[in-house]
């Protein structure tokens, strides 16, 4: 990985005035096909993939493999499923008294199920713009799903208790301006839940291009508890709590970046989980998974309120009208 204190400038894609433009900004990395840049204004790293390249509808359209809305082995969905159980758990411990809810980009839409199911919720609405996974969520589980971007749905002001947004943020051109549209669709003392990569991992130092968490076919920005915080802030956001650890993510993502360094290969148990057929090569990175995820997991647990652990999960306020 190079660092370089040179500064590039040109203007990436228009937006509104009030929102950073990243006109000015310094390269942070070199990775063997792009750059990651970050912006002097409002500290936030992005690839220097041409924006107007990027198709967000036609790249995630088969994100979800079949007609089960599944990324995964039929085992692991199971345990994906068991997360999302514990995710709305968490939704309610955050906002108990919350009875409407968007979650943008909404996967499965199992956190609205659960929600629905058996937490009271009146209105338990997603945006999604996989096929796949829009057919399952309306179809089997009987959810409000929108088939489009967030910055192109109409659905009034102050319309909700709670949004939520899980690793999505990252995926999107325009995300101080996801910001600005959630704050306008939560009511006054609403909860916004987002969860985004750590771009100061411990293990995002360690292992340069090898961290999971980069993901440079999909994600496009990339977050630090201090940048995330600062975006939320500038649109009328109060930071209720902040931490850096994930049970579904962190002790994965650490221990699949350190053993593809390890290897200096691709992320092959992540691909092999997804059902790729990877081979007998595979067996020295099972290997190592087993031998660095028990202490990859007591890393993360040690780090849990350093911000230094492989997410950002901010949940802020909107500030009352």
């Amino acid at each position: 990985m190079l660092f370089t204190k040179n500064k590039i400038c040109y203007h990436i894609y228009p937006m509104d005035d009030a929102i950073c433009n990243h006109k000015n900004f310094g390269r942070v990395a070199r990775l063997d096909t792009l750059s990651l840049l970050r912006c002097d204004e409002c500290a936030v790293v992005f690839t220097d993939r041409r924006m107007d390249d990027f198709d967000p509808e036609g790249l995630y359209v088969d994100y979800y493999k079949n007609e089960m809305a599944g990324r995964f082995n039929l085992g692991i969905e199971c345990l994906v499923r068991l997360f999302r159980f514990f995710r709305a758990f968490k939704i309610f411990t955050v906002s108990p008294r919350a009875k409407t809810i968007l979650d943008v980009g909404s996967g499965r839409g199992f956190l609205l199920y659960y929600l629905k199911k058996y937490y009271g919720y009146a209105r338990a609405a997603g945006s999604q713009v996989s096929k796949n996974a829009i057919e399952f969520s309306r179809n089997t589980l009987g959810l409000e799903i929108y088939d489009k971007d967030l910055l192109e749905l109409s659905l009034g002001q102050s319309a909700f208790d709670v949004i939520t947004i899980w690793h999505v943020l990252e995926h999107v051109r325009e995300p101080e301006k996801y910001i600005v549209q959630m704050e306008n669709l939560l009511k006054a003392d609403g909860k916004l839940v987002i969860e985004v990569p750590n771009f100061d991992s411990w293990t995002r130092g360690l292992t340069g291009k090898y961290w999971l968490g980069l993901d440079l076919d999909y994600h496009i920005y990339f977050f630090t508890p201090k940048s995330l915080c600062g975006l939320l802030e500038k649109h009328g956001f109060k930071i209720v709590s902040l931490h850096t650890f994930s049970l579904e993510y962190s002790t994965f993502i650490s221990t699949q970046s350190l053993v593809s360094l390890l290897t200096k290969s691709g992320h092959l148990f992540f691909k092999f989980l997804q059902g790729d057929k990877i081979g007998w090569w595979l067996a020295p990175h099972l290997l190592l998974f087993m031998a660095l995820a028990p202490i990859c997991f007591l890393i993360n647990i040690f780090l849990y309120f350093s911000k230094r652990g492989e997410v950002v999960l901010v949940v802020a306020e909107k500030n009352k009208e």
